[in-house]
């Protein structure tokens, strides 16, 4: 508790510049950490919806059947959302009566690309922000820090004498800056290199869909009846 009391009587008596700092560095902190609770939510969610989908697509005896339960839901993610978009492509071709093969092929594979593409800038969108607040954090403490020494020994200079009582708490204070910066930088680090693997094992998940449901297209459009699907 004491020493919860002596930093915070650190920054109090800090100078204007190094508290100016400290309150950039507790902002970035406050929205660190609503970026990383927000992504955990979503990301885990996108997760367990890409499994569960996953699943229900190796055991489906309907693709028609999979296509009208996934279209009912509001919210599609990952792979279910390459599934409904690359499905609804190839119904819009079959109903505007196109009938070639690669041109069918290449239209749908623009579909799923086009999803793959919105479903990953939704996953990886302020996720910039983190890596930005974990790569200047640390610079910015160090700003604090490095004018907070320099106004101690201006302080010093201008009293004409120099002991550790009189040094100490200028440089206490200026190092808090630093402190600050590394408590912000080092999760928001670490969690910006989770959720990218996050995002990267997704993106891996919906190639991998993409490719298989094109299969299942050239294989539907090889047969010899072309319905909807």
């Amino acid at each position: 508790m004491g020493q919860e009391i002596s930093i915070l009587q650190l920054i109090i008596n800090a100078s204007v510049v190094v508290q100016i700092v400290i309150g950039i560095l507790v902002l970035f902190s406050i929205v660190s950490w609503g970026i990383i609770f927000t992504k955990w939510v979503t990301l885990g969610k996108v997760k367990f919806d890409t499994m569960s989908f996953l699943r229900q697509y190796k055991s489906a005896n309907s693709i028609s059947t999979l296509f009208t339960a996934t279209s009912s839901k509001s919210t599609k993610n990952s792979v279910a959302a390459l599934f409904y978009y690359g499905i609804s492509e190839y119904n819009k071709l079959i109903k505007q009566g196109i009938t070639d093969k690669n041109l069918m092929i290449a239209n749908i594979e623009r579909s799923l690309n086009s999803a793959m593409d919105a479903e990953l800038d939704r996953y990886e969108s302020r996720l910039s922000m983190l890596a930005t607040f974990g790569s200047v954090s640390p610079y910015i403490g160090l700003l604090g820090t490095v004018w907070g020494i320099m106004h101690a020994f201006i302080g010093l200079g201008a009293a004409g004498q120099a002991t550790l009582a009189s040094v100490a708490p200028g440089i206490a204070e200026a190092l808090v800056a630093t402190a600050i910066g590394l408590f912000v930088a080092i999760p928001a680090y670490i969690f910006y290199n989770k959720f990218s693997g996050d995002v990267q094992s997704l993106s891996n998940k919906m190639n991998k869909f993409g490719d298989e449901f094109l299969n299942l297209i050239n294989r539907k459009l090889s047969g010899s009846k072309e319905d909807e699907l």
